[in-house]
């Protein structure tokens, strides 16, 4: 199929943020790329679905498996051509990111290697899990629906799968994360053997760490272990609210998440942390007022739009819309140019432009910065 008008950089950044908050409807063409690209089923917090890339080169995560995802004007095709349409009338051309060959295989111990590790993007692998202990004691996000039931690799597990993904694409990330464990040196601890056991055969692919944000004590004690990146999410900023969405993370109070990620930065460095907002949740003042505190600091903000995932608490609410992450993200992009923080230079999930259009907006029409950072 052929597009006569050639589209720009900002229609591209436009679809996708209206993706990003819809979604796409499942039918046959989605399911088979969700079962080629997510064949162990993985769930993580409900944010999981189909990566396709758009023909400038961004990514998009985007879910398909949601009961708001029927809703979704958009859908896939097949003509010769992966076709994206919006209300049934083609718009463009995507593609299917395709997976590496180590998914084929498994580890040691049995396990298929998609189970402990997700490729994402243009090279990410982002860990594969489920079960919170938040969401134990009954105190989890009520956006989240990981569950209470853990499942997640070893440190042996995801030191083998990292060097099997490494022997195909040097460029890879390892993002570790998701889910929170009780007490939290449980998470230090963990965190901390996975990254000694990647150090023990490679010492310079980045390691991203997804957690709430330890003491000092345990930054360090990560970052001692081979850490070289965090993400802390605070997910709403707003206090009362925040306390109302989160209940057991916001045991942790804003200043302390600040003080936290300040010390990180102290010790690794500019370009090296980011937190979550989640656009949608709370008004988009606030929002704005968390992202002007955080690229104060030197944080990267990282603007989520929310989606009532299934079985989480906020499955019946409506989703974020286009406007309101668009307006939020380009606040932050704002904030980040003020502050100099460059997300095109951090790592993990913070360098990923599959979940924002942070990056969109942040790169403009410099289509070049995606196929830079894509590795085949």
């Amino acid at each position: 199929m052929k597009f006569e008008e050639e589209k720009d950089h900002s229609f591209f950044t436009e679809i996708k943020a209206d993706m990003l908050c819809l979604g796409l409807r499942p039918d046959s063409t989605t399911g088979a790329i969700l079962s080629r690209q997510n064949p162990c089923h993985d769930h993580k917090t409900g944010n999981f679905g189909i990566h396709i890339r758009f023909p400038n080169g961004s990514h998009a995560l985007v879910t398909v498996t949601h009961r708001f995802d029927r809703l979704s004007p958009y859908a896939l095709v097949h003509d010769n051509e992966l076709v994206l349409l919006k209300d049934e009338t083609p718009i463009c051309e995507v593609e299917e990111v395709p997976m590496p060959f180590w998914y084929g295989a498994c580890t040691d111990s049995g396990s298929p290697m998609p189970r402990i590790f997700l490729h994402e993007g243009s090279h990410f692998l982002h860990q594969a899990y489920s079960g919170c202990d938040y969401q134990k004691e009954g105190n989890g996000c009520q956006f989240c629906s990981a569950g209470t039931t853990w499942r997640i690799g070893t440190p042996e597990e995801v030191a083998q799968v990292t060097q099997a993904a490494l022997t195909e694409n040097r460029s890879v990330h390892v993002c570790l994360g998701g889910g929170s464990r009780l007490p939290q040196s449980r998470n230090v601890e963990y965190f901390s053997a996975c990254a000694e056991r990647i150090r023990a055969f490679d010492e310079n692919v980045p390691i991203w760490v997804e957690t709430t944000p330890p003491e000092r004590a345990g930054i360090k004690q990560l970052i001692d272990s081979g850490v070289t990146a965090f993400g802390f999410n605070i997910e709403i900023w707003d206090p009362a609210i925040r306390c109302k969405i989160c209940p057991g993370k916001s045991a942790i109070s804003r200043n302390e998440y600040l003080q936290r990620m300040q010390y990180a930065i102290s010790l690794l460095g500019p370009n090296r942390l980011g937190s979550c907002l989640i656009a949608g949740l709370e008004p988009a003042e606030s929002t704005i007022e968390g992202i002007c505190e955080m690229t104060r600091v030197g944080v990267q903000p990282c603007i989520l739009p929310f989606r009532p995932w299934d079985k989480s608490l906020c499955q019946n609410a409506r989703p974020c819309s286009q406007s309101e992450l668009l307006y939020l993200s380009e606040e932050a992009v704002n904030a980040m140019r003020e502050n100099r923080i460059n997300p095109n230079r951090n790592q993990g999930c913070l360098l990923c432009d599959g979940c924002t259009i942070d990056h969109d907006i942040y790169n403009g029409n410099s289509e070049e910065v995606y196929h830079e950072n894509c590795r085949p």
